[in-house]
């Protein structure tokens, strides 16, 4: 079992940022800190400022434009990658209240109090069980408030999911459908049936992922587009740059004109 409970990645820009299908492949809380995110939803918009934490749940593509105010933006996402009890989930559901969106929550200095914590807690050598203390402390939180099961759907369990979180531990490796099958201890036609009946497949799951990574990545540093294409498992710049346009409706060039460094 692996010992990494969630995950912390950070967002930021100085122009309007413009993304469309980006995948959330694990349960995930985006607060932004500085500036607005304007969600995107088939005719619907709706605005997510500091006071509003939004709400993913597993194998979500979210389209939505990054806003800066006072020449900022700036968000911080978790990803909740072990999962709380089911009877946590049904206790949420059963607290379930009016909130401003399903997928917003106001926030709260207790909320923001928990939050904080998580994040301080990725940068601490805890160990696995004091980990998953904080981690089920701030689940209980969100019980009590009625959005754990927003997070938490049905779809958090899937094999996409799981397949999802086993291909973000190194993007960039070349992986192929009949080693990973004999890592998940299924055959290669279950693997495919499984991956069809969530309605996707293989190479899909893993772009996806790539293309996460590449987002992130981005944030960190400026680089060469021929490093990012081979940090994500490509080897062609070219097919790297057509992949991330296909994705998110942007070059990779366009995006990294709008991320401060």
């Amino acid at each position: 079992m692996s010992d990494t409970l969630l995950k912390v990645q950070t967002y930021s820009g100085v122009n309007d940022q413009h993304l469309r299908n980006v995948h959330i492949y694990a349960p995930s809380i985006i607060w932004v800190k500085s500036g607005i995110k304007r969600v995107i939803q088939g005719t619907e918009n709706y605005d997510i400022d500091a006071q509003l934490w939004l709400l993913t749940a597993a194998n979500q593509d979210l389209s939505f434009i990054n806003k800066p105010t006072k020449d900022h933006f700036y968000s911080v996402q978790i990803c909740f990658l072990f999962p709380p009890t089911p009877e946590m989930i049904a206790e949420s559901k059963e607290n379930r209240r009016r909130h401003e969106h399903l997928n917003a929550i106001k926030v709260s200095s207790t909320l923001a109090y928990g939050f904080s914590l998580l994040i301080e807690m990725s940068s601490q050598n805890l160990s696995y069980n004091v980990q998953k203390h904080h981690l089920f402390a701030f689940y209980q939180q969100l019980v009590e408030v009625g959005a754990l099961h927003v997070l938490f759907s049905e779809s958090h369990d899937s094999l996409q999911n799981k397949l999802s979180a086993y291909f973000s531990k190194d993007p960039a490796e070349n992986y192929q459908l009949d080693e990973v099958s004999h890592a998940f201890s299924m055959s290669r036609a279950t693997l495919i049936r499984r991956l069809n009946q969530d309605g996707t497949n293989f190479r899909t799951v893993l772009a996806n992922v790539r293309m996460s990574h590449a987002l992130s990545l981005m944030q960190e540093r400026k680089q060469s587009q021929l490093d990012l294409a081979l940090q994500c498992g490509y080897q062609s710049e070219t097919r790297f740059s057509q992949r991330f346009h296909q994705q998110f409706g942007i070059t990779p060039k366009q995006y990294m004109k709008t991320v401060s460094y």
